[in-house]
């Protein structure tokens, strides 16, 4: 989920929803669904019980951005509301935070402790290289939107999240994709255990085609792939 009405403006390119698809994927996990809100409490809760409903109680959903000390970082209170909580200071994110700041000779005002004043209940992480706390409530993690904070956490957590790996095979043609459309869905309908995809590079020449074939089943992916290959003329593979 990520929030932020910068991001709905055009003013803030989102980063982070890109990269967490990679690493989740290369830990064996899906990513089902993706959604932008603005900075409204109402519109983020909508939002976090929406995903809850798809991912399930196993399931966990990310939140970017509205966390800091303005008016419109309403993500905490949003969520906890999401979920009948309130919201209380946490002590040691707040001593994790004064140590910064003192650090820089500032003090936490009232505005910086808003930063510190998480959901009732909720499950705090830290990591060393910053006092900002990855909150977990009812399996969301709330995080920050700056790009090099939220990669930090998340990969300091990332032992938490892993499935069962992917197996996948591309296959690049020079044949379009007008073409290979129809024996291509047919494969896919012979082999509905693994996910087929094509991707175009824009114009039909050498390797304007790229075919991949993905699952978690190694032989099936295997077996789905030499199906495409007998049905399309491929140029070359690589398997990974």
């Amino acid at each position: 989920l990520i929030i932020g009405d910068e991001v709905l403006a055009g003013a803030v390119v989102d980063t982070n929803s890109p990269w967490l698809c990679k690493l989740l994927h290369n830990r064996g996990i899906d990513m089902v669904k993706m959604e932008f809100v603005g900075d409204n409490a109402e519109t983020i809760q909508e939002s976090v019980l929406r995903l809850k409903s798809v991912v399930g109680t196993d399931g966990v959903i990310f939140t970017s951005g509205g966390i800091g000390p303005t008016h419109d970082d309403v993500t905490y209170d949003a969520v906890a509301g999401a979920f009948g909580r309130g919201l209380a200071v946490h002590q040691a994110t707040l001593e994790r935070m004064a140590a910064h700041y003192a650090s820089k000779k500032q003090e936490v005002n009232d505005s910086r402790l808003r930063m510190a004043t998480l959901p009732e209940g909720c499950e705090v992480l830290f990591c060393e290289e910053t006092w900002v706390p990855l909150v977990v409530l009812e399996g969301v993690h709330i995080l920050p939107g700056i790009p090099r904070l939220f990669q930090m956490m998340v990969s300091a957590q990332a032992h938490r999240f892993q499935g069962r790996r992917f197996h996948a095979v591309s296959l690049f043609t020079r044949v379009g994709e007008g073409v290979l459309a129809t024996p291509l869905a047919q494969v896919a309908l012979e082999h509905p255990e693994v996910r087929i995809g094509s991707y175009p590079k824009g114009q039909e020449g050498e390797d304007s085609v790229k075919i991949v074939v993905e699952g978690r089943e190694a032989e099936l992916v295997a077996a789905a792939a030499a199906a495409v290959e007998a049905a399309v003329a491929v140029d070359r593979a690589e398997r990974h």
